[in-house]
């Protein structure tokens, strides 16, 4: 048969598609080849047996989502993603903190009969024993859901040769929160930025759906040349709303937002309404060059001042915006890997509270992050987790 090497590639890597290195096991794979090409493949077999055929990638330990009930259990498993197919070993590396993990039983791993819960697992690092690193996760038995996600733990995995960086596996209730804020005690930690000692104010009252809820005013105006009030004002969410939430992927940003005064008609908004109602800020994204991912408030109806609820898709096609960090460039649809990259190692995260050029006032209240449906490992692409924290994301 007659081989010719097409440019741009060199012979080397032309062989290397014409041939199988794997498959050079005996003389009679070379007979149909000249002689030329036989001492070629032969070197190329001798080298690529080492680092092509018996390669080995270290394993994933994906990030995993799993719904549990008041006092329910729940029986999952953590054995990894390994391009080599090579079986791998869990270990837990960090405990939940109100749940508990058990080892399986003998007669559920072996016959799959009730008791599930063997062993507790009471220190770490330690070795998943259950088949196919299998497991039970227990909420107490006196239970009640609370404003988010129930528990976090994390492990890793390996193949014997190689240990994967940590997974994260979150536990949440039937509502789906991970991450909420509902103002049943207290004002939960925010703030704002942007207008001088403007602050929040806690309201433990109810007014419509508003019930128990924060508000904050204009404390000072900035008119520029334009009319527009160049000192715009947000809501600070507090620290559980920011660091790796990379399984809110496919969610739900939802809030409620009020006006008790102002004026808002069209003629009143800030910059004609051309202003971002959320902006989630990761410092670290891009190579520590810092990433802000921002959801316009044109994307949406609009606000008028009366009570609105909001909900925000959780993906990059969903109305997000990258911020190009050059006022000379537009704003573009975030990327699959931009997106999940922000929440992955998000910094801050704010909302929108300065929408007209005059005094006003706004509420907020109900502020939740929704996850998809749970779907355990399957939750995050696996292309994104080529680093738990998404910077060896290559999805397309």
């Amino acid at each position: 048969s007659t081989f010719t090497a097409y440019p741009p590639f060199n012979a080397t890597q032309q062989l290397l598609r014409y041939f199988n290195p794997c498959r050079m096991t005996s003389s009679s794979y070379f007979s149909k080849i000249t002689n030329w090409k036989r001492k070629i493949s032969i070197l190329i077999f001798t080298t690529s047996s080492l680092c092509c055929c018996h390669a080995n990638l270290a394993p994933l330990a994906l990030h995993q989502l799993y719904e549990v009930s008041s006092g329910g259990e729940l029986v999952l498993a953590l054995h990894g993603y390994d391009l080599n197919g090579d079986k791998t070993l869990a270990t837990i590396t960090k405990l939940p903190t109100s749940g508990k993990l058990y080892q399986l039983s003998y007669v559920y791993n072996k016959h799959g009969y009730d008791p599930k819960a063997g062993v507790q697992i009471t220190s770490i690092p330690c070795n998943v024993t259950g088949d196919k690193s299998r497991l039970v996760y227990k909420r107490p038995a006196i239970d009640q859901e609370h404003n988010g996600e129930w528990d976090r733990f994390d492990y890793t995995v390996s193949d014997g040769k190689a240990s994967s960086r940590a997974g994260i596996v979150t536990l949440i209730a039937p509502s789906r929160l991970v991450v909420a804020s509902d103002f049943r005690l207290s004002s939960e930690g925010w703030s704002t930025i942007g207008n001088r000692k403007n602050g929040v104010s806690y309201e433990p009252t109810s007014r419509g759906v508003m019930n128990r809820y924060i508000y904050a005013a204009d404390n000072s105006l900035n008119i520029g040349r334009s009319g527009d009030d160049e000192d715009l004002w947000y809501f600070v969410l507090p620290q559980k709303f920011t660091g790796w939430h990379g399984i809110m992927y496919g969610g739900s940003f939802e809030f409620i937002l009020s006006s008790f005064s102002g004026d808002f008609s069209d003629d009143k908004f800030n910059f004609g309404g051309d202003m971002n109602l959320v902006e989630i800020y990761c410092e670290r994204c891009d190579l520590n060059k810092g990433v802000t991912i921002a959801y316009p408030l044109s994307s949406t109806s609009g606000f008028s001042g009366s009570t609105k609820s909001f909900s925000l898709g959780m993906t990059e096609n969903e109305g997000w915006l990258l911020d190009p960090e050059n006022t000379l460039l537009e704003w573009t649809v975030p990327t699959k890997c931009d997106f999940i990259e922000v929440i992955s190692g998000i910094t801050s995260v704010r909302i929108l509270g300065d929408f007209t050029n005059w005094y006003e006032s706004v509420s907020i209240d109900s502020v939740n992050w929704r996850s998809a449906p749970p779907k355990g490992r399957k939750q995050l692409l696996p292309c994104a987790q080529g680093t738990p924290d998404a910077r060896g994301c290559t999805c397309k």
